[in-house]
């Protein structure tokens, strides 16, 4: 690069500083001082950057006859600081003052001069009357160099940022036995170019912004966002939404012929705020679609908050054209691109291509994708090693079939209640390898998946969940569900948890610990629908602390088989409608409770009531001494229920006075096993 084109590039020249080299025969010698010149350069920051020299910046040579016959190589070296406060670095060059690189005599009369070596040497291959230089960051070893022209300098360093350094010049010169006297010198220029340094605008904090855009759009018609290529025509008629130490303004106006929402700026680089969360927030006020919000020109590598930035609130947006999105330094995506449950959009949203979202920092995606319309989602190579929040994220999903999450690193995840709650039209769903050490609420996560049918979790960890409250409640169309790989050993609350499974038939919770939980309520109840599920084994199930059953097999119509030998119920105090309107189908079926001890029971109606079972076998330790409120309604239209003395069901006689064992004299409907 020739000086010419160094000074007419976009880079602007910090000093120059000018050193002298001279090389004395015969014990004369000059010295000259150097010169220093300071510039800054356009958008550098309030200070001049510095170039010094650790000395008097002269270099002598002062050969003695002797050393002139015997061609004696000498050197010497300097030092030079370079400081610079410009963000984006400087360049250093060296050069001859001129295109002249020769050492030349004082007297102008005199020819004879020292060129400049022509190629990298050693200090050992100098012919005789020749130099050259060298340079490093340390004290310089190696070849030599040519000295360059000054149309020609050479790269001493570069740097990108702002940086002090220290750099060492070293200059060789061979003497020679036919040089006249005196002294032979030259000046080298040290020049120093900052980098350009961009100017900046920075958009208002997003709901700052969000409020100007709903106060010149009172039309609520906005039917594009995107950067105008020029100027608004009328700029009184525009609002400056950038921040006040931004070093250009951006502009936003509204073409209401177009319908079209424009902003501009003369800055070279235009960045959204770090808070640039609900920036595009329901543009419209709930009032129209939007077709198209383009973010191309706006720099996002700052943004901290995008929660709610592209969330549509009651309408829906056709096109989002958000590639140029940088997010590596994002940590809140919460509700990024939702809606309301309540939107009335018309619009069919294009997929967006999320591939290029670097989520690493990310803490909080709660509800990112909340009612979404889009018609796919892929987010497979999501960082969220990072995320503690994956609450509502995927939830009431409107269109989306499939989700493949396998491999996510949920390691920091502590709330996954809700993750995918309502998403009624997935039918595939795949969290294999979810390690969720540190997840503590999964309450409703997989709930009102209704039409999902293959359910991929293997290496989904349980370990420290605490609530499990309607984790699978509604999956209508799940066939089968195996969780031996659920570790339950912490978890407190199971109320609902397996509610309209409708069409299980295999459920397997052999590996449930349950020693902890307390709330088992209505957690395999059905409704309004009827169940498939013939068998189920809950024969591991320790419930030495839970208090509620209340319906907890409500509406098991069909099952046959019910294992529930380990039943610890000393401290239950609800059983309301445990098991109404159970074991129907085929019916005259044995419900064995007998490890059931009532003592701390207190709600106890409908218990049994439009039960099939025949034979119901307890122990002496079931009694309803302890209701809150007798006689109860235990029994109600439980037809074929026979007592162990043949005690049959009459109407009415369906209250707690018959829940005892049935005995001469004393009639109940219960057998003692």
């Amino acid at each position: 690069m020739s000086l010419k084109s160094i000074l007419t590039c976009r880079a602007h020249y910090i000093p120059f500083l000018i050193f002298s080299l001279f090389t004395t025969l015969l014990g004369s010698f000059l010295v000259i001082t150097s010169q220093y010149n300071t510039f800054a350069a356009p958008g550098a920051p309030s200070t001049s950057p510095i170039i010094t020299v650790s000395s008097d910046p002269s270099v002598d040579f002062n050969f003695t006859q002797t050393e002139l016959t015997s061609s004696t190589f000498k050197h010497g070296s300097f030092l030079i600081d370079v400081y610079t406060n410009n963000s984006t670095g400087a360049t250093a060059y060296i050069s001859s003052i001129d295109e002249d690189t020769n050492l030349n005599h004082s007297d102008p009369s005199v020819l004879q001069k020292i060129p400049s070596i022509t190629t990298p040497l050693a200090d050992t291959a100098f012919s005789s009357k020749t130099w050259g230089y060298r340079a490093a960051a340390i004290l310089p070893t190696g070849n030599y160099h040519p000295v360059p022209k000054a149309s020609t300098p050479d790269t001493l360093f570069t740097k990108k940022s702002a940086f002090g350094t220290k750099h060492f010049i070293d200059f060789g010169v061979k003497s020679g036995p036919d040089l006249p006297a005196g002294t032979y010198s030259k000046q080298i220029v040290f020049t120093v170019f900052s980098n350009y340094v961009p100017t900046t605008a920075t958009f208002i904090e997003g709901p700052d912004f969000n409020d100007v855009v709903r106060d010149i759009t009172p039309t609520k018609d906005i039917n594009v966002f995107k950067h105008s290529s020029v100027a608004p025509a009328n700029p009184t008629l525009a609002r400056i939404v950038s921040t006040p130490d931004s070093d250009r303004p951006i502009y936003l106006w509204y073409d209401t012929i177009n319908k079209t929402l424009l902003w501009w700026s003369d800055a070279d680089v235009s960045y959204a705020n770090i808070n640039a969360g609900f920036m595009f927030h329901d543009l419209n006020g709930g009032a129209n679609d939007v077709s198209v919000i383009d973010t191309t020109g706006i720099d996002t590598s700052k943004a901290k908050d995008m929660r709610f930035m592209f969330h549509s609130g009651e309408k829906l947006v056709k096109d989002l054209i958000i590639g140029n999105l940088n997010t590596s330094q994002v940590e809140n995506m919460r509700y990024m691109f939702g809606s309301d449950d309540s939107n009335t959009g018309t619009v069919s949203p294009s997929p967006i291509d999320l591939s290029h979202f670097d989520t690493s920092n990310v803490r909080d995606m709660e509800g990112m994708f909340q009612g979404s319309h889009l018609p796919n989602i892929d987010v497979r190579h999501f960082d969220v090693g990072r995320v503690t929040n994956l609450s509502f994220t995927f939830a009431r999903l409107k269109n989306v079939t499939s989700l493949d999450l396998s491999g996510w690193n949920t390691r920091n995840v502590t709330n996954m209640n809700s993750t995918f709650v309502y998403s009624e039209e997935i039918t595939d769903l795949n969290v294999s390898g979810w390690q969720n050490d540190s997840a503590t609420d999964m309450a409703a996560m997989f709930g009102r998946l209704t039409n999902l049918r293959n359910f991929q979790h293997a290496g989904f960890t349980t370990k420290n969940v605490q609530n499990m409250e309607f984790m699978f409640s509604h999956c209508h169309a799940l066939t089968s569900l195996d969780l031996r790989e659920f570790d339950t050993s912490n978890a407190t609350h199971m109320k609902y948890m397996f509610e309209e499974t409708t069409a299980l038939s295999s459920l397997d919770v052999s590996s449930f610990r349950t020693h902890n939980v307390v709330d088992m309520s209505f957690m395999f109840s059905h409704w309004s629908a009827v169940p498939v599920l013939q068998n189920l084994d809950l024969s591991n199930f320790n419930t030495s602390n839970v208090v509620t059953m209340e319906s907890m097999f409500q509406g098991q119509t069909n099952l046959i088989n019910l294992n529930i030998s380990s039943f610890d119920t000393r401290k239950v105090t609800n059983m309301k409608d445990m098991f109404l309107s159970s074991m129907k189908n085929p019916g005259n079926g044995t419900l064995d409770i007998s490890s059931f001890d009532t003592r701390s029971l207190t709600e106890a109606k409908a218990m049994f009531t439009d039960s099939g079972v025949k034979t119901i076998l307890v122990s002496p330790s079931f009694t309803v001494a302890g209701l809150s409120s007798a006689p109860q309604k235990m029994f109600e239209h439980t037809s074929n229920v026979v007592g162990g003395n043949g005690t049959s069901y009459v109407w009415p006689n369906y209250n707690s006075d018959y829940a005892h064992i049935d005995a001469p004299g004393n009639p109940g409907y219960f057998t003692q096993k």
